[in-house]
């Protein structure tokens, strides 16, 4: 299927990423697809674990965005960076006043999905938004699919670690990080790397992400709050204030 759908894209149009129905721009969206994208505000993911930062993320992970989000993770379609990147930096004014100085450090893939995409996903759709340092590294973890949020958590401590010089200099220079992630589910990701960071004596104040999925009860542990654009989140959030 997948040799098909190559050699299919080889001779015709790409199709939108998200509806596929309309012919993409050079966005790697059709307009209405990519109006809907446009038209979202960031969204505040307050964790229950008291030990993972908050979270803005661009939108929730439905309709139009859960597609487009879907196509650049699976599909690599580096095109539609810019799109989704627009997204990440809305959420990153939310905190930015909050925690001025802050740097970026996004979530790496694992080797094996890096080497499947042909790219750091995370790190090129954040290209641009700031200062970004790679100081985290991610071994071998199973399918998040199917997993409770225990064995979430437990596969992620277990993957993330640290670039030793790169976090050592991080450390050192007494800057706040900002993690960055495409997607959080149960939080379980940016706990484990928010909690590698605060080993070395870096201060994560706050995370953001393209997209919060809105998960159900069993176990879960997210609240969402629509966040104006401009607004800061401690005012319309968790009480407890970014990097506090």
């Amino acid at each position: 299927m997948r040799l098909t759908e190559d050699a299919r894209d080889l001779f015709l149009p790409a199709a939108c990423a998200s509806c596929r129905s309309a012919p993409a721009a050079g966005s790697g969206l059709c307009a209405d697809c990519a109006a809907d994208l446009l038209a979202l505000r960031p969204v505040l993911a307050a964790p229950a674990r008291r030990t993972a930062p908050p979270v803005v993320a661009g939108g929730p992970y439905a309709g139009a965005l859960a597609e487009a989000l879907n196509e650049y993770k699976e599909r690599a379609r580096r095109e539609l960076a810019p799109a989704l990147g627009a997204l990440l930096g809305r959420a990153l004014a939310v905190v930015a006043a909050e925690v001025p100085d802050a740097v970026l450090v996004p979530v790496p893939p694992t080797r094996a999905a890096r080497r499947s995409r042909g790219f750091d996903h995370v790190a090129h759709a954040c290209a641009g938004l700031g200062e970004l340092h790679p100081v985290l590294r991610a071994g071998p973890r199973p399918d998040s699919v199917g997993l409770t949020p225990q064995g979430r958590a437990a596969a992620a401590r277990a993957s993330l670690r640290a670039a030793p010089r790169r976090l050592a200099a991080l450390a050192a220079s007494g800057r706040p990080a900002i993690l960055v992630d495409d997607i959080v589910t149960t939080g379980a990701t940016l706990d484990a790397a928010a909690a590698v960071l605060r080993r070395a004596g870096v201060a994560v104040p706050a995370a953001v992400v393209i997209a919060a999925a809105l998960v159900g009860r069993q176990g879960f542990m997210w609240r969402y709050r629509r966040v104006p654009l401009w607004v800061s989140a401690t005012r319309q959030g968790p009480k407890r204030h970014f990097g506090r």
